[in-house]
């Protein structure tokens, strides 16, 4: 017998000591992940946040959202309580931290764009200074150059020959696996890399408080998949967000935001910084037109809308680049283009 979402999660509720009944089940904005969540309410007012899971991944991605929790929690860093968890049955409770995501704040605030993300970047600081403690598996994994080789070949399958339907040649494309090979070794090779979240976009980032810029906190979501990286990953990922384009000139601002107030942490030159950030920025925009072009493959037709403004933004970022490796990949997504 097969429960439904409020069977599934009344037992949950149970197990996990809550006494109020469960009143009221809302499915909240779905994710580009198997992971489905679900607003409880119940009968003392309160509410939760019900997440639901395939078994045959929730056994592994939820120990590490365990883990991975208590570890930012214990360091300081404002992540939702989690109340249980039962990876067998795919099944979570934890903290509902309201409807409020940095993406809907710049839409309700647009002026106050610029020190939302100065906020966003202070906080991004405060993980990356964490130091390895022994436990935490984000310090046993890396951004190395077969992880960035799998996101790279994610878009290549899932994105240029799946959705894009490119005609390429087999030539053109070991020259572009070549370009992209060449990328991940110039990402992989630096020695000083840091906690990053991972996937540190405005939908990650969730205001909580009254409904006031100077009252509310900032807390982040969706960090199982943290490892080790180039503190410009975790930057990439908030400035080059699909979700909530921003200008080149804002960008370049919060960038000079970046470097100055980072320096104990990327430890780098400005001609340094600007480079690795040109590549962290062009492979990160092409995992997430990888991750969009898979999820409208699946059906979620939505995720399709942000394939435009990710390849705006690479178009961005390649033109103000001075590297012949991202010049020469114009071409890729010129492709892109042309078989819409």
């Amino acid at each position: 017998m097969t429960l439904d979402s409020s069977e599934i999660f009344t037992i949950a509720l149970s197990r996990a000591g809550f006494t109020a009944i469960l009143h009221g089940v809302t499915a909240l904005v779905p994710e580009a992940s198997t992971r489905r969540y679900y607003r409880l309410q119940l009968s003392d007012g309160t509410s939760l946040v019900g997440v639901s899971e395939d078994p045959a991944t929730a056994t592994t991605t939820m120990p590490l959202v365990l883990q991975m929790q208590g570890f930012l929690h214990r360091t300081g860093i404002a992540v939702p309580e989690i109340f249980f968890s039962d990876p067998a049955a795919g099944v979570m409770l934890q903290q509902d931290l309201g409807d409020l995501s940095l993406n809907q704040a710049l839409k309700e605030n647009p002026d106050e764009a610029d020190v939302f993300y100065q906020d966003a970047i202070s906080r991004m600081f405060g993980w990356q200074r964490l130091q390895n403690d022994g436990q935490c598996p984000a310090f046993r994994l890396s951004f190395d150059v077969e992880k960035l080789m799998f996101e790279f070949e994610f878009f290549i399958t899932h994105t240029l020959l799946g959705f894009y339907r490119a005609t390429v040649t087999d030539s053109g494309l070991k020259e572009i696996r070549a370009a992209f090979f060449s990328i991940a070794q110039k990402l992989a090779a630096p020695v000083n890399k840091v906690f990053t979240h991972r996937d540190y976009h405005s939908r990650n980032i969730m205001l909580v408080g009254e409904r006031s810029r100077t009252a509310q906190q900032q807390y982040i979501i969706d960090f199982q998949d943290a490892r080790l990286g180039l503190m410009q990953y975790d930057l990439c990922s908030l400035l080059c967000d699909a979700y909530a384009p921003i200008t080149p000139e804002r960008r370049a601002r919060l960038l000079d935001f970046a470097f100055e107030n980072g320096k104990d942490i990327h430890r780098q030159t400005r001609a340094e910084f600007d480079a690795f950030w040109a590549l962290s920025a062009f492979q990160r925009l092409v995992k997430a037109m990888g991750t969009f072009g898979r999820q409208a493959a699946l059906g979620h037709a939505g995720f399709a809308a942000y394939l435009d403004p990710a390849r705006r933004m690479l178009n961005e970022i390649i033109a103000a680049a001075n590297d012949s490796g991202l010049i020469s990949l114009e071409s890729v997504f010129d492709c892109c283009e042309r078989s819409l």
